[in-house]
């Protein structure tokens, strides 16, 4: 999956989807939701891998479903299209969920051309069910690598959807135990702290510990790097665990900025923290600001990626952001070239050198 390919996908549909908002389901298909199947999820239209209408024995009745998309030999994903006129419903999602539980298929997609929404057949038990794993708009659709990995052809044919499956549950997992249990796991914590400290630091440890237990949950939900970042597969123990040779970051990912008083170097494992680093110190420092202004800074149609308020222009909250520079908001939520790409642009801008280093 090419991240510049994502990222002219969504650019192109906005343009389409602003043009003509009440687009009919014909023209949807045509042109939003066929160049994501074909250019970003990577089927071919002309081969037997995907089969338009195909045919679901509904009891005494046959339903079609508008794309049949084939792993060996059989349909591995459905795909209901919706035109932009229409909105996606919780009737047409159980629609597509019978459709799925009645061919044992294992992943399905809702989508109208701003709206995806992804399911998954469980398939333990007598009586399969299917889940939601995620929905997003059309303009988060480069923050959700893992979304895309797992509906892409290589992924679904190979087995990998399977894997990127057990890692999204594994999160929801995660925070639900968190959300159910977080008043029993925060007392452990404290309880820990005072067995090994002492009683003096029982008090600031209870609300701590709480305190703890809301970021864990906080940086599950809106954090979805860990995902995107195991989309191909786990890192190796000897990658992971290793202690770096001298030279090398203890962070993933390094950015050096250079201007006229030397060099800035700033690292972090985190792509989203070191994107606010780096414009934290491009504002404070080299005026990036006076750029962009008047903010918002909206390179595209939609998004503002540098406000002083954390909000697009539409007035929706930033999904994914970073306060910087006193005051200010730099949007995060892309996959990790367009943050490189957003980080290298913000430099130049401010009229400096910029290179990247580690994982980028």
């Amino acid at each position: 999956m090419d991240e510049e390919t994502v990222s002219d996908y969504v650019e192109r549909s906005q343009s389409l989807v602003e043009s003509s908002p009440q687009m009919d389901e014909q023209n949807t298909r045509s042109r939003l939701i066929d160049p994501f199947i074909r250019d970003v999820l990577g089927w071919d239209f002309y081969s037997t891998e995907i089969e338009m209408e195909y045919s679901v024995q509904m009891g005494s009745s046959k339903k079609k479903v508008d794309y049949a998309l084939f792993g060996d030999g059989s349909p591995a994903l459905f795909v209901e299209a919706k035109g932009c006129d229409t909105t996606i419903t919780d009737a047409y999602a159980d629609q597509l969920r019978s459709y799925m539980r009645q061919e044992w298929v294992d992943w399905g997609l809702l989508t109208n051309g701003k709206t995806f929404r992804v399911f998954r057949l469980e398939k333990e038990g007598t009586n399969p069910d299917v889940k939601r794993l995620g929905e997003t708009d059309l303009a988060d659709l480069t923050a959700n690598d893992w979304m895309l990995a797992a509906l892409s052809k290589d992924s679904i044919q190979s087995g990998a959807s399977t894997e990127i499956y057990q890692r999204v549950e594994r999160r929801r997992q995660a925070i639900s135990t968190l959300s159910e249990e977080k008043d029993d796991i925060a007392d452990s914590l404290r309880e820990t702290v005072v067995e090994r400290v002492g009683e003096v630091v029982s008090q600031p440890a209870e609300s701590l510990s709480k305190t703890l237990v809301d970021h864990l949950i906080t940086e599950l939900e809106r954090n979805r790097e860990a995902d995107s970042a195991g989309v191909t597969s786990e890192p190796s123990r000897s990658n992971s665990e290793e202690d770096p040779v001298e030279g090398d970051s203890a962070d993933s990912y390094v950015v050096r900025i250079s201007d006229g008083d030397g060099a800035t170097e700033f690292s972090d494992d985190s792509q989203s923290d070191l994107m606010g680093a780096v414009v934290d110190h491009l504002i404070r420092s080299c005026g990036l600001i006076e750029q962009y202004e008047p903010l918002p800074y909206v390179p595209g149609n939609k998004i503002a990626i540098l406000n002083d308020e954390p909000n697009h222009p539409n007035g929706d909250e930033m999904r994914l952001y970073r306060e910087v520079g006193g005051g200010y908001y730099v949007y995060t939520s892309f996959n990790k070239g367009d943050k490189k790409r957003h980080i290298h642009d913000f430099a130049d801008a401010a009229g400096v050198d910029i290179a990247f280093d580690g994982e980028w």
